[in-house]
């Protein structure tokens, strides 16, 4: 029977570390949502319903593509990639809200159907950040597997830091980050982390190692996207 192979609790923790943090500032951005757009469409049940709905759409559109990117690329350079334009779709949301809210450039204040118009609105403000969110969990699962350990105790360990994520997201954004802070600076701040998460994580891995260049992973993307449709 072969040994188990012996890895350092650094190496472990770091794939944690990047699926709690990722799925904080998914919770985090999600809980803000209806705040962000409320000035344009109000809080109602149709703007919860719109922004679980977009988000989880999201999600669900970047994890395949994810997980092509994580098979085809060095997992650390993806990542660190993934983590900084995640960081740059968050700050979009807040331009993207103002250009469909006040300047209203795509005319959804001539839709006649209000909830439709919230469905709308909110799908052209978060749809882009819940999705580069979406891409980093298998990246990070793959990355986890590399190790060498055994897949489903690795992976159900990334998958509960995740879970963890989210929960803390949830308790802070509620009980301390809304009180405390202001929508906007809310949003900045978890693009801040995320961009910052992204360097360093691109720091760590050696400059002899080929490089993910940004154009290469957005073939990868639209390919992986193109496959979907």
């Amino acid at each position: 029977m072969n040994p188990k192979p012996r890895v350092s609790f650094i190496l472990l923790a770091i794939p944690c570390a990047l699926a709690f943090i990722s799925s904080f500032c998914v919770m985090v951005v999600e809980l803000v949502a209806s705040r962000v757009i409320a000035p344009t469409i109000g809080m109602s049940l149709y703007t919860w319903t719109s922004v679980i709905g977009v988000v989880l759409l999201g999600m669900t559109v970047g994890n395949p593509i994810g997980g092509r990117l994580a098979d085809r690329y060095n997992t650390r350079r993806v990542c660190a990639v993934l983590f900084v334009s995640a960081g740059l779709a968050c700050v979009a949301i807040l331009l993207l809200n103002y250009l469909v809210g006040p300047l209203d450039i795509l005319g959804l204040s001539r839709v006649e159907s209000w909830p439709l118009r919230i469905a709308l609105h909110v799908t052209v403000v978060f749809f882009l950040p819940a999705t580069a969110l979406g891409l980093v969990g298998p990246v990070v699962a793959k990355m986890a597997l590399d190790l060498g350990l055994e897949a489903g105790k690795t992976v159900g360990n990334v998958y509960a830091w995740g879970a963890l994520g989210m929960i803390s997201g949830a308790f802070a954004t509620g009980f301390y980050l809304i009180q405390a802070m202001g929508v906007w600076q809310i949003v900045v701040s978890m693009a801040a982390v995320l961009a910052a998460v992204g360097v360093l994580v691109g720091a760590s891995v050696p400059w002899r190692e080929r490089p993910l260049r940004v154009a290469e992973a957005g073939r990868a993307v639209a390919s992986g996207a193109e496959r979907r449709v």
